[in-house]
């Protein structure tokens, strides 16, 4: 089913696919029989898609049905989104713990090395702080839109 303002009027057609979807929970024993019965009546006394999908809110989805309104398609994009967000600041926290884990052994190495002036020159700081960093700043975040801001338009800084 397309989403759909609930306050459009539905056909024939939408009706006839609200009761098919009411008979297919009947058989599959969330409705009783009684249940269905006055779902099947309201869905085709029904005037609007919102009357529509409150017949079938606390049934679940068909498999390969889109979502039932606009807010329920942005929390699936959010979700979608944070998601990805997600994965993005592992990858990122698992290179640098990699690449750290490297450059400090290898410097815990050299400094083993006979010969080799003992706790001079911790030179992976130089990698791990500016990293690190950069990784601290690009956390998520929780505050509105993950923490951004657009920034301020003054007047005078727009050329024109």
């Amino acid at each position: 089913m397309v989403v759909h303002d609930p306050s459009i009027r539905a056909s024939d057609a939408d009706r006839d696919e609200v009761a098919a979807q009411l008979r297919q929970n009947l058989t599959e024993g969330r409705l009783t029989m009684e249940e269905f019965q006055e779902r099947l009546d309201a869905a085709y006394r029904a005037k609007t898609y919102g009357d529509l999908d409150a017949l079938l809110a606390d049934l679940p989805r068909p498999p390969g049905a889109g979502p039932a309104n606009l807010g329920e398609v942005g929390a699936q994009l959010m979700e979608r989104w944070d998601g990805r967000r997600q994965l993005r600041q592992r990858r990122r926290i698992t290179r640098f713990l990699s690449v750290n884990a490297v450059c400090w052994v290898l410097w815990a190495a050299s400094q083993a090395a006979p010969g080799h002036h003992q706790g001079a020159d911790p030179w992976p700081l130089f990698v791990t702080v500016p990293w690190g960093i950069m990784l601290l700043r690009r956390r998520p975040r929780l505050a509105g839109c993950h923490g951004r801001s657009a920034p301020a338009r003054s007047g005078g800084d727009w050329p024109g």
